[in-house]
């Protein structure tokens, strides 16, 4: 106890300061000498075992030049997605003015909500005078515009 009156007058450390650098000194010196015992009941010269990355280099090279398997059921991991695909329809197949919510809804980058937009437009702005047209649309820009394009025709444009 005189021992730690005397470090809190010659450093001026309070009682709780003086503990825990005790505490931590005493932690300090615990730990090197588990590490010394650890250390000697290795036999001399022996090294530390080292793991052997060429088996799993091995596999990862021949999974990677194999070739891809025909059906999916081969690779279920490769073709599994989060959204399904759509079927894309035919080239220039869908007439904007006459197709459906569900007919649009199959075009790349076209949902249920973008799709639900376009015959609410055509019910109320009339029929479209050209492709163009859609990019009237909310939710329809350029590049969605070029990515539909080939799937898409007027055929129906009616006039008044």
């Amino acid at each position: 106890m005189k021992y730690l009156t005397d470090l809190q007058h010659r450093f001026g450390f309070t009682r709780n300061e003086v503990i825990l650098i005790l505490f931590l000194s005493l932690s300090l010196m615990a730990g090197s000498g588990i590490r010394w015992l650890r250390s000697s009941e290795r036999a001399p010269g022996a090294t530390r075992p080292v793991f052997d990355y060429t088996r799993s280099d091995s596999e990862f090279i021949a999974r990677s030049t194999a070739p891809l398997a025909e059906s999916p059921q081969d690779h279920p991991a490769t073709t599994r997605s989060l959204h399904p695909k759509k079927d894309t329809p035919a080239l220039a197949s869908i007439d904007i003015n006459a197709a459906t919510q569900q007919e649009l809804a199959q075009l790349p980058g076209i949902g249920p909500a973008i799709a639900g937009r376009i015959v609410a437009y055509r019910s109320q702005s009339g029929p479209f005078t050209s492709i163009d047209g859609l990019r009237s649309v909310h939710g329809i820009g350029l590049a969605k515009l070029e990515k539909i394009r080939p799937f898409v025709r007027v055929a129906r444009a009616l006039t008044n």
